[in-house]
């Protein structure tokens, strides 16, 4: 795959999080989201994004699976992370990826004893989503939030991140209430990833924004979302 359609690929899963709150965190909503990613310099990309509820036994606790796929006519790449819900804490369980370019690709796969100390990028995204309405670090009067996650080879990543809106995101599926996180590599400044989540649906990204030197170089769309028939959030997708 080329490099700046997988890295676009990865941004959009990347994170974790390093940032307590005191406060209930929203309980997770089965849903399946449509976007459309525009790169520059590259034919648009369609994403599905599908938060599943697996169970919730003695045995396996309360597990859920985010999976995220997109695709073009020449290139598809594809995560899971399965990851275990006890109470505010999110624990990491399996996690698998696979990219492709006109068929030639790579997999990869971390399992529960890798994952022990650090979430995959698809637990970490949740759990970023479920904790940033409530960040310490909204304000430039404070130092932004360290994000520690591993990326799809099992490598630790670093990122700083930064709360810095939380108004309500207008979308091709409806109006919803967001919060934006601006997250940055701090060896890389000019860099910065704009990632806006549902306040009420962790997991739930309904845009998210590219930025290089000050110029935008993809975007995220959110086109189409379903909810779980039985989930307690709003049925509409004109939530707001």
């Amino acid at each position: 795959m080329s490099l700046n359609y997988r890295q676009a690929f990865k941004a959009t899963a990347a994170l974790a999080l390093a940032c307590w709150t005191s406060l209930a965190l929203a309980a997770p909503t089965p849903f399946t989201a449509h976007y459309r990613l525009d790169i520059s310099g590259w034919p648009d990309a369609t994403i599905t994004h599908k938060l599943s509820h697996l169970g919730n036994d003695l045995q396996t606790g309360d597990v859920w699976e985010s999976d995220m796929r997109a695709s073009i006519k020449v290139a598809s790449g594809e995560e899971r992370g399965r990851f275990q819900l006890d109470g505010d804490r999110v624990q990491a369980l399996d996690y698998t990826s696979a990219y492709s370019l006109v068929g030639i690709g790579d997999d990869y796969h971390l399992d529960r004893s890798q994952l022990q100390a650090l979430p995959d990028r698809q637990t970490a995204l949740f759990d970023l989503s479920r904790k940033a309405p409530d960040a310490r670090c909204a304000s430039t009067q404070v130092s932004p939030c360290q994000l520690d996650y591993q990326n799809h080879k099992g490598k630790t990543e670093m990122l700083y991140y930064r709360v810095v809106d939380r108004s309500d995101i207008e979308t091709p599926a409806g109006t919803f209430p967001g919060v934006t996180v601006d997250t940055w590599d701090p060896d890389k400044q000019g860099r910065h990833l704009y990632f806006t989540f549902h306040r009420e649906i962790p997991g739930l990204l309904l845009k998210m924004r590219y930025v290089r030197d000050d110029e935008e170089r993809s975007h995220l769309t959110l086109t189409d979302l379903t909810l779980a028939p039985s989930s307690a959030a709003p049925a509409s997708t004109n939530g707001g």
